[in-house]
């Protein structure tokens, strides 16, 4: 029995699955081949290009997307978007039938994605170092009213955590209980989409799986670490919390681009990033 005047806390980890994330974007551009019209030497009209779009990204941040497209397959205007972003594209069956005539210029990822469907989701990850911006995972683009990816479409995990606690001392009397509440240095709360922790030096390992159950979404711990943390915040977003508490720490979700609302889809506790040399 340890002995100490606050609970004791273990996370037990199970073998686990590494997700996959998104390599560094690589820019490039295609431009389309114009239409052909009547030939030079007033012959036959020369035949149309087998092309009739073009998708160019910005090389610098914040990336913006130019469009241009006259009743073009979506699926090749994706295909041309997965190459430019480095992020896998996926169409339902029935999109991937439709073709598209846009013109836009300088939207962000979420706005183009808009421009091109009725529907779309976006999975992120979001934390790490440097991890100020989320970075995009997966891209979906579908009809209205089809069914939303499964969650685990682009974040897998086999791993389960098992979170043993007890009261060393204390009995189980009301007094007691209250009083144990009062001193807790643990304290997680998931209110009206926003997070509030107060922990004192607490093992970070047990201050995830206290808010992954909190929020209701799985915890991976792919990496014991022997971090303590000691934090006091009030109603942070998701991706804010995280990245206040460690850099070890990843936020995967998605974005309803309809309606705009987060879907938490998985925690996760990963090892320091081998310094290069």
């Amino acid at each position: 029995m340890l002995e100490s005047l606050f609970n004791w806390r273990r996370v037990l980890p199970a073998a686990g699955l590494a997700v996959a994330l998104a390599p560094a974007s690589v820019f490039a551009q295609q431009t389309a081949t114009e239409l052909g019209g009547p030939s030079r030497t007033a012959q036959a009209p020369a035949k149309p290009s087998a092309k009739g779009w073009s998708v160019r990204m910005s090389k610098e941040a914040p990336y913006t997307f130019t469009v241009k497209a006259k009743e073009s397959p979506l699926s090749e205007i994706a295909a041309e978007l997965s190459k430019l972003t480095k992020v896998p594209v996926t169409l339902s069956p029935l999109l991937g039938k439709q073709k598209v005539s846009v013109d836009f210029a300088g939207l962000n990822l979420e706005a183009t994605l808009r421009m091109l469907a009725p529907q779309g989701y976006v999975d992120y990850v979001a934390g790490g170092e440097g991890g100020d911006e989320p970075k995009p995972l997966a891209l979906y683009l579908q009809g209205i009213n089809e069914k939303a990816p499964s969650a685990n479409a682009a974040v897998h995990s086999n791993t389960q955590v098992i979170l043993v606690e007890g009261d060393t001392e204390e009995g189980t009397d009301g007094e007691a209980e209250k009083k144990r509440e009062q001193e807790d240095p643990l304290r997680v709360t998931w209110a009206n989409n926003a997070l509030s922790v107060r922990a004192r030096k607490q093992p970070l390992a047990v201050v995830l799986y206290k808010i992954a159950n909190e929020v209701g979404m799985p915890f991976d711990m792919r990496y014991e670490s022997a971090e303590l943390v000691d934090v006091d915040f009030q109603n942070y977003p998701l991706d804010q919390a995280f990245r206040s508490i460690s850099p070890g720490v990843r936020f995967y979700y998605r974005v309803d681009l309809q309606t705009f609302e987060v879907q938490p889809l998985q925690l996760a506790l990963l090892p320091p990033a081998v310094p290069r040399t």
